[in-house]
């Protein structure tokens, strides 16, 4: 690994340890206030700080040795991970796949780098991008559908879709705004694919240096930066 894509997977890995730690450490307290009597506000507040605390001291102890295994780490593990993601990028969001199809490019990028360091041959790194853009289309359509089905209550909701199908807000309500959001979903996930599959093959062709026909991969897991 190159210093400099090891810097930007430093950096990345810095950052999103101290914000799942602080994020989960926040809703489990606040989850613990809403159901236990008595919780006081301010040990919501403690819980997350000292889950942002907690985020940041194991960046110094284990940062060095994250970047080193970050392309060999067990698929398992960054798929629970990408997952954590998912759903913060939804609540930050407001509901909205912005975040979620941003994190389904980097999951691509991110299959093409390990496939590139590891030094795969071309049936496997078609499989394994492949899969990696298809797990990634699912998570996006999986959290965009059950919110587009929760946000068919709004009026504004309705009108709008009435607007673009040229029906009046009650013609969609029910059924046939359920079918609207199923159909978008799906769109959803198309796109999600193929931008995902493409941004792995970018991610893989940029260290496959003279790679024959322009998909075969380096030899050498060196080659790759």
């Amino acid at each position: 690994m190159s210093k400099t894509e090891s810097t930007i997977v430093g950096v990345f890995l810095a950052g999103i340890c101290p914000l799942l730690v602080f994020v989960g450490c926040w809703w489990t307290a606040y989850l613990v206030l809403a159901h236990v009597p008595g919780v006081p506000v301010t040990a919501v507040i403690a819980a997350a700080m000292s889950g942002l605390t907690v985020g940041i001291v194991l960046d110094l102890l284990l940062l060095r040795k994250w970047i080193r295994r970050f392309y060999t780490a067990s698929l398992w593990l960054m798929a629970a991970i990408y997952g954590a993601l998912c759903v913060v990028a939804v609540a930050f969001f407001m509901g909205l796949p912005v975040g979620t199809f941003g994190l389904g490019l980097l999951a691509g990028i991110y299959a093409g780098r390990r496939q590139c360091h590891a030094a795969a041959e071309g049936a496997a790194v078609r499989r394994g991008l492949r899969r990696a853009a298809l797990f990634a289309a699912l998570l996006t359509a999986g959290a965009a559908l059950p919110i587009g089905i929760l946000v068919l209550q709004e009026q504004s909701v309705l009108e709008l879709l009435g607007r673009i199908l040229g029906l009046a807000p009650s013609a969609v309500h029910g059924a046939t705004g359920v079918m609207v959001v199923c159909l978008l979903c799906v769109v959803l996930f198309g796109a999600q694919y193929i931008c995902s599959l493409q941004a792995g093959w970018l991610a893989f062709r940029m260290g496959a240096g003279s790679a024959q026909q322009g998909i075969a991969p380096p030899r050498d897991p060196k080659n790759c930066g």
